[in-house]
């Protein structure tokens, strides 16, 4: 049985201009589940600055270049995306609120040149300006700003991470751990077909069973939500009509953009999977770890709850 590996969203300090998400220190993000990552709508000048949940967005669109900090500010520079486009202060308006866009780079455009600072902020060259998370708000699609630089100030700080791979291929295993088990056990898609039930099989002889299933899932890598998906990508794993009731039976369906029956999130904490915004989580059926017990839905527990234990990792079968 593998462990959950542990994953920490960390600065990532280097002298060389890197391919890199900018990601929010702002704790709003972590306390929701997500991370917030600067990004933009598409690549098109004057299209705005805006704040985007990591996971959810197309990556060439929060691709940025850049230089970060090391013993010393790093800057002025330009920040790039799509190999030409800056990101620019609107009219070059110097004043707390002016928002933010991209717009094709121009050599020396004094709009367009940025330091990393220290204290994680990036400071439009040569004013008391930084990018900022307007008004700390976090959903997406919220258009970044300049504002004066404080010290402290959360809404100011960013770091840059290497482009992650923001999902996991694993299998999903839990059940009776006991030396004379039978186990290992895996989350089981019974089929691809829409309404097929979510189970729990031996991942080594699942195949007996169900001969159509999979124990093959792609999730959010924590502290990251997204969609649980299985059959290349083609269904994922599903609340049915979205209820709320204890013990509703996961299925699963054709994985649609925007269904919120469809969004989780691995907990990074421990090995809990949240159906994110609602503290519902996956359960084993009464504890039973027999095959063909189903996977159902139930409050999250706050303490340790072994039904509700989920490890990710690849298993040889």
């Amino acid at each position: 049985m593998l462990s959950s590996p542990a994953f920490a969203l960390l600065g990532f300090y280097v002298s060389a201009a890197l391919a890199v998400e900018i990601q929010s220190f702002s704790p709003a993000f972590t306390n929701a589940g997500i991370q917030g990552c600067i990004a933009v709508a598409d690549n098109a000048d004057g299209a705005p600055l805006i704040i985007h949940d990591c996971n959810t967005e197309d990556p060439a669109n929060q691709d940025w270049s850049l230089s970060f900090y090391t013993r010393e500010p790093a800057g002025p520079q330009p920040i790039t995306i799509f190999g030409d486009k800056c990101i620019d202060v609107t009219n070059g308006v110097n004043a707390d609120g002016t928002p933010l866009q991209i717009w094709t780079c121009v050599e020396g455009s004094t709009n367009q040149m940025w330091t990393s600072i220290s204290n994680n902020t990036l400071q439009w060259s040569g004013t008391d300006k930084c990018i900022d998370l307007t008004n700390g708000l976090i959903t997406d699609g919220n258009v970044l700003q300049i504002w004066t630089c404080s010290e402290n100030n959360q809404n100011q700080e960013w770091t840059g991470t290497p482009d992650p791979d923001n999902t996991q291929t694993v299998t999903l295993s839990g059940g009776d751990i006991s030396a004379n088990s039978s186990g290992p056990f895996c989350i089981t898609a019974a089929s691809d077909t829409d309404g097929a039930a979510v189970i729990l099989t031996q991942c080594a002889s699942f195949t007996s069973l169900y001969p159509d299933g999979n124990i093959t899932w792609v999730v959010p890598t924590p502290p990251l939500t997204g969609t649980i998906s299985t059959f290349g990508g083609s269904k994922c794993l599903d609340v049915p009509n979205g209820s709320m009731t204890n013990g509703v039976q996961m299925q699963i369906w054709s994985c649609t953009e925007g269904n919120t029956n469809q969004v989780w999130n691995v907990h990074n904490g421990d090995s809990q999977i949240e159906w994110v915004g609602t503290g519902k989580c996956l359960d084993l059926t009464n504890g039973n770890s027999t095959p063909g017990t189903p996977i159902q839905l139930w409050d999250c527990s706050a303490t340790n709850n072994p039904n509700q234990d989920w490890w990710r990792g690849e298993l040889t079968l």
